[in-house]
């Protein structure tokens, strides 16, 4: 309960408009708030592979529906990136990734899992 509680705060939107600052993994970015829907299945994900062990599938299940109903929102696109990486899909979490940095260029997340994945002394 507490990290759904702590996830709910990391995303929540601030201010009004169609787009609107919010916090996504200790950073404020500028983005438009998502459908509640894919926001509701982005938070599953997350508590999916915050388990103890991760529930990769229920994970990959639901970030899936998220991208299903938002496909433009490149945290969703990073948190995919993650998942596929934690799962050791590399292939997959770096195309994740690359397409999140296609929709918002430099955006950290998606930077962070590329930088994990690529190999020693760049690649």
């Amino acid at each position: 309960m507490l990290v759904a509680l702590a996830l709910l705060g990391a995303c929540y939107p601030v201010g009004l408009g169609y787009r609107s600052l919010h916090e996504v993994d200790g950073e404020v970015v500028s983005s438009r708030p998502p459908p509640p829907s894919a926001y509701e299945a982005y938070l599953r994900a997350r508590l999916a592979l915050e388990q103890e062990p991760p529930a990769l599938d229920d994970a990959r299940f639901y970030i899936g529906h998220a991208l299903e109903m938002d496909p433009g929102d490149p945290h969703l696109w990073a948190t995919h990136a993650e998942i596929e990486e934690r799962a050791g899909r590399v292939d997959e979490a770096m195309a994740s990734a690359r397409h999140a940095l296609e929709l918002r260029p430099g955006y950290p997340p998606a930077e962070r899992v590329l930088t994990r994945l690529q190999p020693a002394g760049g690649g």
